[in-house]
């Protein structure tokens, strides 16, 4: 098995993780605050991620002159989860995936408004493609109903500027300091607000929260081996198997049906996806 492979197969071992950890979360939604679940998703993951920097000797916060940029990732990164684990927890998993995988294309709209950089032309054929499927997949009609799919959005708004900031931090830290900041950041907020609403789990209930920081583990191993395999543009477009993943999980465990407004939109959100993979990598050939 090549490298090339590997990489396409922790991309998409990392993808079944978090719909898996998607359907823990909404199992354990209505006896469970999201704060005590999003306390379980980062305990785990910030352990992982403070062994790493230990074994490496780097600065565990990172150097001085990025701690502001590591402080901007790590809230908004804290935003889109809230929302995500929100919106999983009253929302159609399918729909949720969907409209929480357009963070790459907030990504562009940051660069666009901060950096003045011009979209190339298949970002900005990916945008409107990838715009129209959420519009179709969250249906909008000013009800309760669609809360949801808002709050759903608003986490692709929010994980999408701290991606931003990821790039921005590109070269200047250890990646594994990144993370181990903003889980560090997460797990703090999380118990600070849990104090307030903290509810003792029952036995299986404490075995779904422990699922779902597994999951949340799995899956950050699975994207890290995944691009230590191989390089973004030839296994990024196989995160998008996640929505898939989402929509059959739903189906087949909580019994959510798989409407035709979410059915069109995945295809587009995914078409989009494979439209910005395909630009990306001849862009990356020619370069």
């Amino acid at each position: 098995m090549n490298n090339k492979t590997k990489g396409i197969l922790f991309m998409i071992l990392s993808s079944m993780s978090f719909a898996i950890m998607q359907i823990l979360i909404a199992l354990t939604a209505k006896r469970i605050p999201v704060f005590e679940q999003m306390l379980f998703r980062n305990l785990i993951t910030t352990g992982i991620a403070y062994t790493a920097i230990r074994r490496k000797k780097a600065a565990l916060f990172g150097k001085k002159e990025n701690r502001k940029m590591l402080l901007l990732r790590s809230t908004f990164g804290f935003l889109g989860m809230f929302c995500l684990f929100y919106a999983t927890s009253i929302g159609n998993q399918g729909e949720v995936a969907i409209l929480s995988k357009l963070s790459p294309f907030v990504v562009i709209f940051c660069a666009m408004f901060f950096l003045k950089e011009k979209p190339k032309n298949y970002q900005a054929v990916a945008l409107i493609i990838a715009l129209a499927g959420a519009a179709i997949t969250a249906n909008p009609k000013f009800s309760t109903s669609a809360v949801p799919s808002l709050i759903a959005f608003l986490s692709s708004v929010f994980a999408g500027i701290a991606y931003f900031c990821v790039g921005a931090l590109k070269g200047k830290e250890d990646p594994q300091v990144i993370v181990f900041v903003f889980s560090a950041f997460t797990t703090v907020m999380t118990a600070l607000f849990t104090l307030f609403d903290f509810v003792v789990p029952s036995a299986m209930d404490a075995i779904l929260l422990l699922g779902i920081g597994v999951m949340a583990a799995a899956g950050q191993m699975g994207l890290t081996y995944s691009y230590s395999y191989a390089t973004a543009s030839e296994v990024s477009v196989f995160n998008y198997t996640g929505i898939p993943f989402s929509m059959i999980f739903g189906f087949l465990i909580l019994s959510q049906p798989i409407k035709l407004t979410t059915f069109i939109g995945s295809v587009l959100v995914i078409v989009s996806g494979v439209i910005s993979f395909l630009g990306e990598k001849r862009s990356a050939e020619k370069a």
